[in-house]
């Protein structure tokens, strides 16, 4: 830009110069570059080159072009013309030179509306015998000009400025208005041109167009049934990697062995938009394509919904999504839908056919039911997986609601293994009895699929969704007809590189995550590894057998249970006679000042909120805070002289750690346990309270880990929800405050974890422990890899290079989530600890490993497998 910037005046002049004559100013007179001739010149916009020419002759040249833009000179600049004007005329019906000798024209000019404006074309029509010919339509139609009306059409639009608007479209979701307002500018755009009343009849064309292009596209024409003889979904463009019997499958594809049977199974996505609504107006039209292409048939799927007018809507699971929050919201009740329920191929994110359809009330089964087992009817598939964001309700009754379709539409489940799975992203959400259970990464022969497919679907239409709102029903679904074929096309096109991407990506990634398996199995006892195996093989099978994913904090050592160890220790202790100097004993008396180091750190964060001049009414409670704590430290002290003797000597001294300023408030008082000593100081403690000190910081901090996991987990789902369903100001300052109270526990927990590592430097330094407690920076505090932003630099450079879902799979989360648990050394617990890591490292290392020899390993049996 800055070289070119340098020649700006000279751009400029030319611009300049090509409106006026430009070097032919130069000529003593103009002549006509064709017959040399004076008099009237023109030019033409569209044709290269700036030559002129009379009026004869710019007409004979435009015979076979007569839809270009021309100018005439009228001494003093080019003014819009036309060839009309200059006396032009075309006929319709015969080819070359061929004159036909029995025409007719229309009274006044027809309207042809082309890519660079709106022209005025007289138009003879032949009138021959042949009766097929001499429609004026067919006509029209073979000189590639399609007509407004079926009878002496008075208005016409190129099959150029379809395909351009079809193209603008289906790639910006412009709507028809903006894109025939923009053909009005280009023919005048002073505003004096009155043609905004063609508008309509270029949405009425773009919709027939665009339908019989489907027909064309899938073979209709070729076929002596025509477009009547066509069977539901045959407009779809379908997905050529899913698996379909006949085309792309191996001739014994049904007597694959148990373990290959996934390679041949059909992976579908389920959800909703809503977004795609449609206002009530109350205009009945129907589609052109019904049931032929993406939408169901209008007219079975209205009369199935009209059996279920007062079916109950859906509750969700312990979870903080809500699939039915949408159909009461506000400015719904003035719509006909509120919104479109879809399936599409959880792989390759290429739309279903007859798998969408309008929803008038949220995601009622009914709705939802339909859609799902239109698509599949059919279907020879063995092996189908089924991802839905509310699948956990959704599979349970499926059976029983089955029922009430008709047999051909009904699956059979003696025949079908069926997986049922909840999208990786959505899942997130779910409570704990959702996590394994409908889990991709533990999902045996789901490999890399994430479930989030539609959701890439329903981002790229929405987008039209402003304009179909305002639609009538039936242009409506052909419109969106359109778009999803359009989105099927371009996948298709695109397939190739895609999955050549995906191949390219896992294979180190497979050979990365064997190694690591590889690894772990080396470092235990074979038999560990045989019963472990059995579990999780019993656990794929049937989902009441124990979870050997499950993670579950009660096996954690936390504080609470080092101070029942410690306090039966005492107890013990008591029993040989080595009494304790005080009622209160060294554990009470070390978990005493932890509690005060909280209250302490409570009381900074309050005073650092409060204003720099604060009101009579806060000082007053400033004081009171800092004498009850003030009061709690004295009582404390009484202890801490039973249990460090001579204390009272040197904590007048320099007992400050560096850097600390001299203060006689409480909040920032030392407390002077032994962890606040250095070494010559602990002299002055009992014997074994250093050591009491260390284990209950070791729980302290193991405590503080596991609440700070709990609490960001429970943030992740609050902000999920947050982004996806609170809408307005005041819910979205209520759902602030709300996070703004987990980001103040979250920071609680942080603080008291830092304090526990600092005491554990001092009081163990080079302990086993540093393997587990590591340092908590800022940059360590997030969720479990749950939005990209949140990530570390590392693992958002890999999702930047990698196409797909950034999953489980892949994503190097904070180190508080990939420590061990819990803090335990030997035992029970250690075991259970390296049979859950050990577990989803196998399931990682399968999910991305092909060798069906070494993973996916599971015997595919029929029925309904979830739970």
């Amino acid at each position: 830009m800055r070289e070119w910037s340098q020649y700006r005046d000279s751009y400029l002049d030319e611009l300049i110069m090509l409106d006026g004559l430009g070097r032919l100013a130069e000529c003593a007179q103009l002549v006509c570059a064709t017959c040399a001739g004076a008099g009237p010149h023109y030019r033409c916009n569209d044709c290269f080159g700036d030559s002129i020419h009379c009026a004869l002759c710019m007409c004979a040249l435009h015979v076979n072009i007569p839809l270009h833009r021309i100018e005439e000179w009228n001494g003093s600049f080019w003014s819009k013309t036309s060839l009309l004007a200059l006396g032009f005329s075309i006929t319709l019906g015969h080819f070359g030179d061929d004159v036909c000798p029995n025409t007719t024209t229309t009274k006044e000019p027809i309207k042809v509306i082309h890519t660079n404006g709106i022209h005025s074309i007289r138009v003879y029509f032949c009138q021959c015998s042949d009766t097929s010919t001499s429609l004026h339509r067919i006509q029209m139609l073979r000189a590639r000009w399609w007509p407004a009306t079926v009878d002496r059409p008075k208005t016409a639009f190129t099959f150029a400025v379809l395909d351009r608007f079809i193209h603008l479209t289906t790639q910006s979701k412009i709507n028809i208005y903006n894109f025939y307002m923009s053909l009005v500018h280009e023919t005048d755009n002073t505003g004096t041109l009155t043609l905004k009343y063609r508008y309509k009849e270029l949405t009425r064309v773009i919709r027939q167009y665009g339908h019989l292009l489907m027909a064309k596209r899938s073979g209709r024409g070729h076929d002596p049934t025509g477009i009547l003889g066509t069977k539901p979904g045959e407009f779809a463009v379908e997905c050529p990697a899913c698996p379909q019997p006949g085309r792309n499958l191996p001739i014994d594809w049904e007597n694959a062995p148990p373990n290959e049977r996934w390679k041949y199974g059909l992976y579908l996505a389920i959800d909703a938009n809503f977004r795609l609504k449609l206002k009530q107006r109350g205009i009945k039209d129907s589609p052109l394509g019904d049931g032929l292409a993406y939408f169901v048939p209008k007219t079975q799927y209205d009369q199935h919904l009209a059996e279920y007018v007062d079916q109950p809507e859906m509750n969700t699971c312990n979870s903080n999504l809500s699939a039915v929050d949408h159909a009461n919201t506000r400015g719904s009740k003035k719509m006909a839908v509120t919104g479109v329920g879809g399936v599409n191929c959880a792989r390759h994110v290429i739309n279903r056919k007859i798998a969408f359809g309008d929803l008038q009330k949220g995601e009622r089964y009914c709705n939802m039911d339909f859609v799902v087992l239109s698509t599949l009817e059919g279907t020879e598939s063995k092996v189908l997986f089924l991802s839905y964001d509310i699948m956990c309700q959704w599979h349970k009754n499926l059976p029983k609601r089955m029922e009430e379709y008709p047999v051909h539409r009904q699956l059979d489940t003696g025949e079908k293994w069926i997986i049922f799975a909840i999208p990786k992203f959505h899942l997130l959400a779910h409570g704990n009895s959702c996590q394994s259970k409908f889990n991709y990464n533990y999902k045996p022969g789901a490999a890399r699929t994430c479930g989030e497919s539609i959701e890439q679907t329903w981002s790229g239409q929405n987008g039209v969704s402003m304009s179909t709102r305002e639609m009538s029903p039936g242009s409506r679904q052909d419109t969106l007809d359109s778009h999803l074929g359009a989105w099927n096309h371009r996948k298709v096109t695109g397939l190739g590189k895609y999955l050549l991407s995906l191949l390219r990506d896992a294979l180190p990634m497979r050979d990365d995550h064997r190694d690591i398996l590889d690894e772990l199995n080396a470092s235990l006892e074979p038999e560990l590894i045989s019963n472990w195996e059995k579990m999780v093989a019993a656990w794929n099978l049937d989902h009441a057998q124990p979870d050997p994913y499950e993670d579950s904090a009660s096996n954690d050592t936390g504080l609470a249970d080092v101070r029942v160890e410690l306090a039966q220790e005492e107890a013990a202790d008591a029993a040989a006679g080595n009494f304790a100097p005080n009622e209160a004993t060294a554990s009470v008396f070390l978990s005493t000042g932890f509690d005060l180091e909280d209250q302490q750190r409570v009381l900074r964060v309050a005073l650092a909120a409060s204003k720099s001049s604060p009101s009579a009414l806060q000082t007053a409670e400033i004081a009171q805070k800092r004498n009850a704590l003030q009061h709690r430290i004295h009582t404390w002290r009484r202890l801490q002289d039973m249990y460090m003797p001579g204390l009272s000597l040197i904590r007048s001294g320099t007992v400050r750690r560096e850097g600390e300023a001299e203060t006689d408030f409480p909040e920032s008082e030392p407390l002077c346990l032994p962890s606040g000593l250095t070494k010559a100081q602990m002299a002055v403690c009992v014997a074994g309270l250093a050591e009491k000190e260390r284990r209950l910081r070791i729980g302290q901090a193991e405590d503080s880990l596991r609440s700070l996991r709990n609490q960001l987990r429970i943030k992740a789902g609050l902000q999920v929800y947050k982004r996806t369903f609170v809408t307005g100001q005041k819910a979205s300052t209520r759902a602030r405050t709300l996070l703004a109270h987990f980001d103040a526990k979250i920071k609680r927990c942080a603080e008291r974890y830092r304090a526990a590592r600092s005491a554990l430097e001092v009081l163990e330094p080079g302990g086993i422990w540093l393997k587990r407690f590591r340092v908590l920076n800022e940059a360590d505090i997030r969720g479990p890899g749950r939005d990209n932003e949140e990530q570390d630099p590392k693992s958002r450079q890999r999702a930047a290079t990698a196409p797909g879902w950034v999953g489980e799979g892949r994503q190097i989360p904070s180190w508080i989530w990939r420590v061990a648990r819990p803090a335990v050394d030997t035992g029970e617990g250690m075991e259970h600890v390296m049979r859950v890591e050990w577990a989803k490292a196998k399931a990682r290392a399968e999910r991305w490993d092909y060798d069906s020899k070494r993973s996916e390993g599971v015997v595919f049996s029929a029925g309904w497998h979830a739970v």
